[in-house]
């Protein structure tokens, strides 16, 4: 079961690292609720079919209210604010930020799920906090209020993953991971649509880079994803399944390098190490309990 799981959360991570940079090219001319409200509505369909082949849906009668929850924090929240903290910063700047959900998932999962952790794994969490809090300041102090902005909103993404993850693990008990991922996605979609609209006036792209991001953000990096990171959940505490999220930023950041041109400078990098260092240390302190 652990190899299983290991295996699932690596695609899961290179999925999610290339998820930046799909976003960041569906920015160019999708507006950010739209993008992400586009991004699983062509992923529900999908997993509803898969949950219907595989267990029906009695499951979203008995649990309809907890999927709100895990639809409000894990999609509609999450997404909304990192499409449009991305519209403000960049790529490899959000990645790293939202790689700190490891820490907040240890801490939570201490609190809630009674997953015990270390001296040293508090230790990491303060210094990626540290390192954290260095990437999120560092462009105020040069490119301007709207670029701290767009970092604090990737932050909010934080949090929301973090409810997501440590309520959907304590659902998992009820509900299996195909039913918790499929119908959160409905309702994340369903609680998108109305901001969407009403702000953004739902606008349909016109050229093949959108459209081939938006694919791949709603097949592979929701639909499938989304799917192996509960089907790991289902073998793995949540503090050491979140410790694979630190792989996100050194994707992210390397696509982004190639791709789409960013420029990544010394405070980048030293923020980078810090977060990377104390989530190792929160991830250490769960292996050697």
């Amino acid at each position: 079961m652990k190899i299983k799981s290991t295996f699932l959360l690596i695609i899961t991570v290179v999925l999610w690292g290339s998820s930046f940079v799909f976003i960041k090219l569906g920015l160019e001319e999708i507006a950010p609720l739209t993008l992400a409200l586009l991004r699983f509505a062509i992923a529900t369909p999908f997993l509803l079919i898969l949950v219907g082949l595989t267990s029906g849906f009695k499951g979203l009668l008995r649990g309809w209210k907890h999927m709100l929850i895990l639809g409000m924090t894990g999609v509609a929240a999450y997404h909304a604010f990192q499409n449009i903290g991305m519209s403000m910063t960049s790529a490899s700047e959000s990645s790293i930020i939202i790689a700190s959900n490891p820490i907040f998932i240890a801490m939570f999962g201490r609190r809630f799920l009674k997953e015990r952790l270390r001296p040293i794994g508090m230790a990491g969490i303060i210094l990626a906090f540290v390192g954290v809090f260095t990437i999120v300041v560092r462009n105020g102090l040069s490119l301007g209020y709207s670029s701290t902005l767009g970092n604090l909103l990737c932050l909010g993404s934080v949090f929301s993953w973090t409810a997501y993850s440590i309520y959907g693990k304590r659902k998992l008990q009820e509900n299996n991971a195909n039913e918790i991922t499929a119908y959160s996605s409905l309702f994340g979609t369903i609680l998108l649509a109305p901001p969407a609209l009403i702000s953004e006036g739902f606008r349909l792209p016109t050229s093949y880079v959108p459209w081939i991001s938006l694919l791949a953000l709603g097949f592979f990096c929701s639909g499938i994803a989304y799917l192996f990171w509960y089907k790991a959940l289902e073998g793995l505490p949540a503090s050491e399944a979140g410790s694979y999220l630190f792989l996100i930023p050194v994707i992210a950041s390397t696509l982004a390098y190639f791709i789409l041109g960013e420029r990544l400078d010394s405070m980048f990098f030293f923020g980078a190490l810090l977060v990377i260092i104390g989530v190792i240390m929160t991830t250490r302190s769960h292996h050697t309990l």
